[in-house]
């Protein structure tokens, strides 16, 4: 049951993250007037890899809810994100949401995975 919920968690966190994301940060940096920036390469790149790491959000939340999957790369996933929220708080001083919902998310894996 709580790798259901942490699968939640993750599709909301990747939905968020890519319209969010988007909308408060992409948009207004790709807007500044700066030639690298207004790089149709630059745009592209910087739009591609914001969003493509939502599409990663969404399959690790494929990787626990499946029944088949290893145990060893369940607790890999719940590690990378626990280990990616507490980069998160450290790095954003604990003012950003990103990080502690990160660590519930890995924190919920690895206790399924432990329970």
């Amino acid at each position: 049951m709580l790798h259901i919920i942490a699968a939640g968690l993750i599709v909301f966190a990747a939905i968020f993250h890519s319209v969010m994301g988007e909308k408060k940060l992409i948009a207004p940096t790709l807007a500044v007037d700066d030639p690298f920036i207004q790089e149709p390469m630059t745009q592209g790149i910087t739009r591609f890899g914001w969003h493509s790491a939502s599409g990663f959000f969404l399959l690790t939340a494929l990787i626990i809810v499946l029944p088949e999957v290893s145990s060893v790369l369940i607790w890999a996933t719940g590690g990378l994100w626990v280990t990616l929220g507490f980069a998160n708080l450290i790095m954003m001083k604990a003012k950003h949401p990103g990080g502690f919902l990160l660590s519930l998310i890995g924190l919920l894996i690895l206790a399924g995975e432990a329970l």
